[in-house]
């Protein structure tokens, strides 16, 4: 249980406790997409650990078993594209025009770390 004098307890969302650490001098546990859309607003901040097991946060594409004909057809048909070629891409590469790098990691930087 975290205690003491150096430890502020925060309610706010992400990138507000973020902005709150970065001109506190805290410190903060935070999803790297928040970080790479934020960093460039955030000069006092630099990561300090990064890709633990425990840390990596994989998503999962499924599908409801025992659909109707369509619906199966259609679910079937999404994670087939989100887990494809071109939806791998997509993902890989979302956020980097605007933030110079993407925001988000495929399947293949996950794999290691899905248990």
């Amino acid at each position: 249980e975290p205690q003491g004098d150096w430890y502020v307890p925060n309610k706010d969302f992400m990138l507000a406790t973020l902005k709150k650490a970065d001109t506190t001098g805290g410190y903060f546990m935070t999803d790297s997409s928040t970080w790479v859309a934020a960093k460039k607003e955030l000069s006092n901040l630099a990561v300090l650990f990064r890709g633990d097991v425990m840390l990596v946060n994989t998503y999962n594409a499924l599908k409801q078993a025992g659909l109707e004909t369509d619906k199966k057809v259609l679910s079937k048909a999404f994670v087939d594209f989100v887990g494809g070629p071109e939806g791998q891409r997509i993902i890989g590469t979302f956020g980097t025009q605007m933030y110079g790098e993407p925001i988000y990691n495929d399947a293949v930087y996950a794999k290691p770390y899905d248990r």
